[in-house]
């Protein structure tokens, strides 16, 4: 039986991972010490990363001199920066709320499970209005390992009172998919094909919040019928 939707954020209930890839982007160019290509491929490594491991990866693509506490620093600034200025309505994915109401009105517990910083997540849920809607809300600051470790969503299982078996994931990158296939959840995968993501470990595919209401749908009404 289907007993909880837990949800990723950025990438899913607001699309700030192609905003922010973008704007990535330009952080390599500016902190880049060499002239080698750096390849489509090499420049995905960020998706879907916790924001205490992208200073690595930055450092390893633009081969910077800069010691790795300094270029964490510039990132972290650069990271506030960023979502200080995002207008999170604008790139809300408000179908969302088709979801939340088929979960409350069949007893279904909501929650978020990010790898992002609780003020984080708190300031863009507020922002889309719909913070008051979820039954617990999960950081990844607060385990010692993020995502891909499957702890986060081993613990929020466990708050929700779930069994993971009866639980679902919505995520779109390859480390959020893991951490909870590991933790023994089903994964419906939030389809993006802007950027490189290895998405192939997801249980099922949804273009958009309409169709992955579907799919839980589909679900729900299977175990009734079995139940």
């Amino acid at each position: 039986m289907l007993q909880a939707i837990i949800f990723d954020m950025d990438g899913v209930i607001v699309d700030t991972e192609f905003v922010e890839f973008d704007l990535q982007q330009q952080f390599i160019e500016q902190h880049k010490e060499h002239d080698d290509e750096i390849s489509f491929e090499a420049r995905s490594e960020v998706c879907g990363k916790a924001l205490s491991d992208i200073p690595e990866i930055m450092q390893r693509l633009t081969k910077s001199s800069l010691p790795l506490e300094d270029l964490k620093t510039r990132y972290q600034a650069f990271f506030e920066n960023l979502f200080n200025n995002v207008d999170y309505p604008s790139i809300f994915r408000s179908d969302i709320k088709l979801i939340l109401d088929y979960a409350k009105a069949n007893n279904i517990k909501l929650a978020v499970a990010s790898s992002s910083a609780l003020a984080h997540i708190q300031r863009i849920l507020t922002a889309c209005g719909i913070i008051d809607e979820f039954d617990l809300i999960v950081s990844g600051e607060q385990f010692e390992h993020s995502k891909p470790d499957p702890t986060i969503y081993r613990y929020t299982c466990e708050k929700l009172g779930v069994p993971p078996e009866n639980a679902v994931a919505i995520e779109d990158s390859y480390y959020g998919m893991k951490s909870a296939k590991t933790a023994g959840l089903t994964v419906i995968g939030y389809e993006e094909k802007r950027m490189l993501i290895d998405q192939s470990l997801a249980d099922y595919m949804g273009k958009d919040m309409v169709e992955i209401l579907g799919i839980i749908q589909a679900r729900y009404n299977q175990a009734k019928q079995a139940g």
